[in-house]
């Protein structure tokens, strides 16, 4: 029998006791793992999704996914590997996502944000943009004025200046993420 490669071995890092999660004042807790997604719970209840485009709330355990429609926080990003290569690849973003009720934090990484308008919907109050793409930076603009809750957009370096600038001229609260972060 041939040995996996190490991309193909799904790996979960959980520091602190009893699978904890720091940030949350130490009441966050691990509720689901799996390799395309994972739920971060506050009192059970899910709170935070980190997944990619492959996420399906039909591999959610039963309560969990009666409630993952209501997480404050998500975080949608192409993979979970810990190798990611110079070819990144980038996901579109889903049309699933704008199924979620709650979301206030919405962060993207490596996701084509083109179709951004189509969650306009959501009460997202902080956009983290970070290693993203874009065809049209006035569409992107224009789907960001959109957004009728939102206070804080943080982005990095993949932004072009135009859109940066398109963007500070909203009047939001912004903040200039470092390569680093």
């Amino acid at each position: 029998m041939e040995k996996p490669r190490q991309e193909e071995i799904p790996r979960s890092i959980i520091k602190g006791s009893s699978g904890r999660i720091s940030g949350l004042n130490g009441k966050g807790e691990m509720l689901f793992a799996d390799p395309k997604c994972f739920v971060v719970g506050l009192e059970k209840l899910p709170y935070i999704l980190f997944t990619t485009p492959e996420f399906n709330e039909e591999e959610l355990p039963l309560n969990i996914g009666k409630q993952i429609y209501e997480i404050k926080k998500l975080a949608l990003q192409s993979t979970f590997s810990a190798d990611i290569s110079k070819e990144v690849k980038y996901c579109a973003i889903p049309r699933w996502l704008s199924d979620f009720k709650m979301v206030e934090e919405l962060r993207f990484g490596y996701v084509e944000i083109d179709d951004l308008h189509s969650l306009k919907d959501l009460p997202i109050q902080n956009l983290i943009l970070k290693n993203i793409r874009y065809n049209d930076s006035q569409r992107v603009v224009s789907a960001i004025k959109q957004f009728k809750h939102l206070k804080e957009v943080s982005y990095d370096q993949s932004l072009d200046a135009d859109l940066k600038q398109a963007i500070e001229e909203l009047n939001l609260k912004l903040t200039l993420l470092a390569d680093s972060d």
